[in-house]
């Protein structure tokens, strides 16, 4: 699952949770065997970290969680969590982001080497945060 910012004091975001939640409940249903949690950030803890916390208090075994804490963009996201996955033999994913970032995240995670089996998007919080994402998302497109 990939991260989003986390508050000024370190504490997860909304959007954050609901992406843990989202990945938790395909995990409990058996849709992976881990959760690959990836995203940076220099505040107290990163967003992986942060992601992981809340994963763990969610009923997740620390074992089955996999932390990339280095990346700084989708793309670093995907390339880093390739390694890793890659090291445990894991080669095929089911990618957790918010809706609308889901295009450009397949992308980079296949140019990265791994195959998406399967895609769960958060949807926006409202359709005004929905307009900023897909303007934004338009903007970060490598194509």
């Amino acid at each position: 699952m990939l991260g989003c910012r986390l508050r000024p004091d370190g504490s997860p975001s909304p959007a954050l949770r609901r992406r843990v939640e989202l990945a938790v409940r395909l995990y409990r249903e058996g849709a992976a065997p881990v959760l690959l949690v990836s995203g940076g950030g220099l505040r107290p803890v990163s967003e992986a970290e942060a992601m992981r916390a809340l994963a763990i208090a969610a009923g997740v075994p620390d074992p089955a969680i996999v932390v990339e804490p280095n990346s700084g963009n989708t793309a670093e996201n995907a390339f880093n969590s390739a390694t890793l996955l890659r090291r445990r033999g894991l080669r095929r994913i089911v990618l957790v982001s918010h809706r609308l970032h889901l295009p450009r995240a397949r992308l980079l995670f296949r140019l990265a080497g791994l195959t998406i089996v399967g895609a769960a998007g958060v949807p926006a919080r409202s359709p005004p945060a929905a307009i900023g994402a897909a303007a934004y998302e338009a903007a970060a497109s490598p194509l």
